[in-house]
């Protein structure tokens, strides 16, 4: 499945398919589902840490870097057959503005399909996965599916604003 959006409603016919199915077919295919029939949600069960867990070389490097220099980190959970994920590379991720907004965080991206007990510990169910983490470990925002360039330079000015903030 391949789409260039990041909503889309599927119909189906119920005597061909569960719903449980088609959560773990859009699920694989790195997006975040629910689904409503005869007024019934199934909805992928979630949990995200509020903070950053221990024993990952990668998260401790960037939070020794980020509480070093007080920097806001953002972890970019993505994989290479993620086709929002491609897409945001290709455009908000080359945006001028975003760049140099990224350059003044701690800007770690995360291959989902290397990395895989670091995304189920974070609580990953679609991509691509945007947290934004403070200094001290916690996060404190996160965005799911595609970003355009204007909204996610939004989101990041304001967060890089609130570390700012943090540091008087």
């Amino acid at each position: 499945m391949l789409l260039d959006r990041d909503q889309f409603v599927v119909s189906y016919e119920p005597t061909k398919a569960t719903p449980e199915k088609l959560i773990a077919a859009i699920k694989e295919a790195g997006y975040t589902s629910q689904i409503v029939t005869d007024k019934r949600s199934f909805e992928a069960t979630e949990t995200t840490p509020a903070s950053l867990p221990s024993g990952f070389p990668l998260l401790d490097d960037a939070l020794t870097r980020a509480r070093n220099e007080r920097r806001l980190i953002v972890l970019d959970f993505s994989a290479e057959w993620c086709a929002p994920c491609q897409r945001m590379e290709r455009t908000t991720f080359a945006d001028a503005r975003v760049r140099e907004l990224l350059d003044r965080c701690v800007f770690v991206k995360i291959d989902t399909d290397r990395q895989p007990e670091l995304a189920e510990q974070l609580g990953v169910v679609g991509l691509p996965d945007i947290r934004f983490v403070s200094p001290e470990g916690k996060v404190i925002h996160r965005l799911r599916g595609y970003q355009d360039a204007e909204s996610f330079a939004d989101e990041l000015g304001r967060f890089i604003q609130v570390i700012g903030r943090q540091r008087r």
